[in-house]
């Protein structure tokens, strides 16, 4: 795109961690926003940070994005609100720290819904009020977890990987509309996702908690990442890796395909054994 200022943005997630960083991020370059959580609470907390001082036009949805239903009737809403939609950000996200065996279905079917069918949902209901725009923009968020497969994260690296190759074939498909796609994959980032699976049932809470701890005290800033984000919407970029373990998986997998799955089948199995 070739500016921001008044531009209107929908963020999924917007609530917390990335989805928060990106609001911010985007209102500072001057655009209106139309915020979407699950979560109430967080999302009018995020709305009343970003008033404090501003004169952008901020509205909030509490909204399931992976209620077809509700996904299907937001556009309009948000036409009528802001006068049109150039930016979607598809965003919410959700992981279960578990091995593919001990997913129940209702856990497949809850990954599937919020990362993979939101997205779906997202991109296919917002398109033609993207359409209408002279230039628009839509920015999936993957994962480095979309390069290749992680233990313990079957369905998050499944959706992951579906996100980057639904983003691939969109970018080619409305490349012609003037609609720009990238994808975006974040390594590690200090959000409240490992967290939030910590609860799910059946997780090892004592792992994840762990591992969460690890991506609070060296994860990258999501503010860092949102930056980055801004300057591949203004660039039109395909693909952004957020932080070196993003960079390192991407060409380790390139350069070394099986080689780079040996390590982590070592680490696995060895994690069985010590339980």
């Amino acid at each position: 795109m070739k500016a921001l200022d008044n531009k209107v943005a929908v963020i999924t997630g917007a609530g917390s961690g990335i989805g928060r960083a990106l609001a911010t991020a985007f209102a500072q370059q001057g655009c209106h926003l139309a915020l979407l959580d699950i979560h109430e609470g967080n999302l009018n907390e995020t709305a009343a940070q970003l008033s404090r001082g501003s004169t952008r036009r901020i509205t909030t949805h509490v909204c399931d994005v992976a209620d077809r239903a509700a996904m299907q009737a937001l556009p309009e809403l948000i036409e009528q609100q802001h006068g049109a939609i150039h930016i979607l950000f598809n965003n919410a996200g959700v992981t279960i720290n578990k091995t593919f065996e001990d997913h129940s279905i209702e856990d497949i079917d809850f990954v599937m819904g919020i990362n993979l069918w939101g997205v779906l949902y997202g991109c296919y209901y917002f398109l033609p009020y993207l359409k209408k725009q002279e230039e628009a923009h839509i920015i999936n968020t993957s994962s480095l977890a979309g390069f290749f497969g992680l233990p313990n994260q079957s369905t998050y690296c499944l959706t992951k990987a579906a996100v980057k190759s639904l983003s691939e074939t969109l970018r080619v498909e409305l490349a012609h509309y003037n609609i720009g796609v990238t994808s975006i994959h974040p390594g590690t980032i200090s959000t409240n996702i490992l967290r939030a699976a910590a609860t799910k049932s059946g997780s090892n809470q004592a792992t994840t908690n762990k591992l969460a701890g690890f991506m609070e005290r060296f994860g990258m800033p999501p503010e860092k990442l949102a930056k980055k984000v801004v300057t591949a919407v203004l660039k039109n970029k395909m693909q952004i890796r957020v932080g070196i373990d993003s960079y390192l998986g991407d060409w380790l997998k390139r350069l070394l395909p099986r080689a780079i799955h040996r390590p982590l089948q070592w680490g696995f199995e060895r994690s069985i054994k010590s339980k």
